[in-house]
């Protein structure tokens, strides 16, 4: 996953998350994959209802510091100078 990939996911996570949706995995339309590199890298945080399949259970619980610091760094690393 590319580093504008990374952002352009956070970005729509982050505006999600805004309106105060908490989507599953199955909700929030990205490939398990994607949300498990998220993950790894420590950039959002996952929430799990106990119950279903892993698409229906674990829900996004939010963007993590590290999450908000990456997109913000990648801003302003394309301004331009």
């Amino acid at each position: 996953m590319t580093d504008r990939q990374k952002l352009v996911t956070l970005i729509r996570l982050r505006d999600t998350l805004y309106f105060g949706v908490r989507p599953t995995l199955r909700q929030c339309g990205l490939a398990l994959d994607i949300i498990q590199d998220l993950a790894d890298e420590g950039l959002i945080r996952l929430g799990d209802k106990s119950t279903g399949e892993d698409l229906d259970r674990y829900i996004i619980d939010g963007i993590s510091p590290a999450g908000f610091s990456f997109i913000s760094q990648q801003k302003n690393a394309q301004l331009p100078q």
